[in-house]
């Protein structure tokens, strides 16, 4: 199957969002370790604070949706609770990748950190499935009002216009469970760095 040039698009914007929180938190913990060299403690606690920080905002920013989700009472639209959702984990993850930093010597926060990055696309190529299945519905919709179909008819073609979200439901297939190992690895991470002291 040949890649299309939109969707050669969309990999495009998707490997430059990548690149660009990547090299940010690059750019970010080299100059938080240039104006720390002077001191240990103050770059420790800086660090330790921004991965805190930055596993608190994911944490929040996936319970707030997943509630938002739940709970219709909650109010605003489900697509600005996706929005806070998405923007939120994006500076979690940069705040989490300054302070793991360039340093991969231990397995536990390596892990932790790729299976956040790992998260960050797979939440972005759901984002495009999202939206490009709401469009699909929305046109499949108002084509179906103008032809003057019958209820049935039209129940019938919006059945068949939502297997688009059969697309949504094998991306869940793959982010829920990376999001559960991320979870698990940033526990990991959390209770080993307090056993060691680090």
């Amino acid at each position: 199957m040949l890649i299309t040039l939109k969707a050669f698009g969309r990999l495009f914007i998707l490997v430059t969002i990548v690149g660009l929180v990547l090299g940010v938190t690059m750019v970010a913990e080299l100059v938080i370790d240039q104006l720390t060299y002077q001191s240990r403690d103050l770059r420790h606690l800086l660090k330790h604070s921004l991965g805190n920080g930055g596993s608190l905002l994911v944490f929040v920013s996936v319970v707030a949706y997943m509630a938002r989700k739940k709970y219709k009472w909650i109010p605003g639209k489900m697509k600005d609770w996706l929005d806070v959702h998405q923007w939120l984990s994006v500076l979690g993850v940069v705040m989490v990748g300054i302070h793991t930093g360039a340093h991969f010597q231990a397995i536990g926060p390596s892990v932790a950190f790729f299976l956040t990055v790992a998260c960050l696309v797979s939440g972005f190529i759901g984002r495009v499935i999202y939206v490009r299945a709401q469009k699909d519905l929305k046109a499949r919709k108002v084509e179906l009002q103008q032809q003057s179909s019958s209820p049935e008819d039209m129940e019938d073609a919006l059945a068949m216009a939502t297997a688009a979200a059969g697309t949504l439901a094998r991306w869940k297939a793959t982010h829920r469970p990376l999001s559960v190992a991320l979870g698990v690895a940033l526990v990991w991470h959390v209770v080993v760095a307090l056993f060691f002291g680090g």
